[in-house]
């Protein structure tokens, strides 16, 4: 009624903007998986991906420019990156996460938001980042329908010290993760999303679920 485009929230930002070619040698940066970014440990690398990241992601908006379907616009807000613990390597998504230690998974997002959240000259961020899945999110099998009782020190050492770190770096908000923790949704649980998220990182932090969830 207001004549306003669609919005799509699902914009990928974890190893390229998810976004078609606009035309023959015109397509997003594609760098080398996370996994591998990882490795290297060079914290410059990280934040000149994000800022190539955020660079991009503004252009494809500004040109009105899609996914691969023509209704499924990129816009400002973009899910990446993906810190999920690598716990285990037959986990189905180990190329999408920078390691198996949270200290340096939250240093790879710090660095990354930092990049993709940079201000251009009118002091606006070039794009808003969303951290992913929030949390404890280390099996693709089942999910949607998986509970996991983790303690008090697995929580705070495993599943919320990357976070904790990325934050610094002020995301807007999260993708909460399809499970369950201690018996509560992950895209409903009181303690991750108000006691932990916004009572102690962000208290205005957006938080948007997943794909179908």
């Amino acid at each position: 009624r207001l004549g306003l485009p669609n919005w799509s929230w699902l914009t990928e930002t974890n190893t390229a903007v998810a976004a078609a070619c606009v035309g023959p040698e015109k397509c997003a940066t594609t760098f080398s998986g996370p996994l591998g970014m990882g490795a290297s440990f060079n914290r410059s690398s990280w934040r000149l991906k994000g800022s190539v990241l955020g660079t991009e992601t503004r252009a494809f908006s500004n040109l009105g420019w899609h996914r691969g379907n023509p209704g499924d616009f990129v816009t400002l807000t973009g899910y990446g990156p993906n810190i999920n613990i690598l716990r285990d390597p037959r986990f189905g998504r180990a190329s999408e996460l920078p390691g198996e230690d949270p200290v340096h998974s939250g240093l790879y997002a710090y660095e990354m938001v930092s990049g993709m959240q940079e201000r251009d000259a009118a002091g606006y961020p070039k794009m808003l980042a969303f951290l992913k899945h929030y949390t404890g999110y280390s099996v693709e099998a089942n999910r949607g329908h998986d509970n996991y009782e983790v303690s008090p020190h697995d929580m705070w050492d495993t599943y919320l010290r990357q976070y904790a770190l990325a934050f610094e770096a002020q995301p807007m908000g999260v993708m909460c993760s399809y499970n369950a923790l201690n018996g509560s949704p992950s895209c409903a649980n009181d303690f991750i999303l108000n006691k932990v998220m916004r009572g102690m990182w962000k208290k205005d932090a957006l938080v948007t679920t997943d794909c179908g969830a």
